[in-house]
């Protein structure tokens, strides 16, 4: 299997929160607060693989300081909402703003950030996905399910 470049590497960590989007919306009680807190996780690790390691190397290639700072904002709105759901029960309008909130983002990532980053040159996706997926490894073992 040829080795995955960085975009692939996230954008698989955008379809299986999307999936887990999809699975909170038709799960009883129980199981959306089981759901919530996965998606939270998955969400937090994903955004701070994407703070600490892609988004300063795509920076770095790219000079793009408008996409990050933009991307930027979509994280900490994330966030908050992410802090909003940890703060109690599953809330089901709070999810529906999350959700909404990180198919916006991860459309833009889809459509902007990633096609610039795959022809950019200077920019090594493959081990870029090397790096973000050590990390990610270190911080799910941190914060186990």
């Amino acid at each position: 299997m040829p080795q995955q470049d960085a975009c692939t590497l996230l954008d698989e960590d955008h379809k299986k929160v999307e999936q887990l989007f999809k699975e909170y919306q038709s799960a009883d009680t129980a199981r959306k607060q089981q759901l919530a807190q996965t998606i939270a996780q998955e969400l937090s690790v994903h955004m701070q693989i994407e703070d600490e390691i892609f988004y300063p190397a795509f920076l770095d290639a790219t000079g793009d300081d408008d996409m990050i700072e933009e991307a930027e904002d979509e994280h900490d709105e994330a966030r908050e909402l992410i802090a909003r759901l940890e703060g109690g029960k599953a809330d089901d309008e709070v999810m529906k703003d999350l959700q909404k909130a990180i198919e916006h983002h991860v459309g833009e990532e889809r459509r902007e950030m990633f096609p610039k980053a795959r022809e950019t040159s200077g920019l090594d996706l493959v081990k870029l996905a090397q790096e973000l997926e050590a990390r990610k490894t270190e911080l799910m073992s941190d914060h186990p399910a």
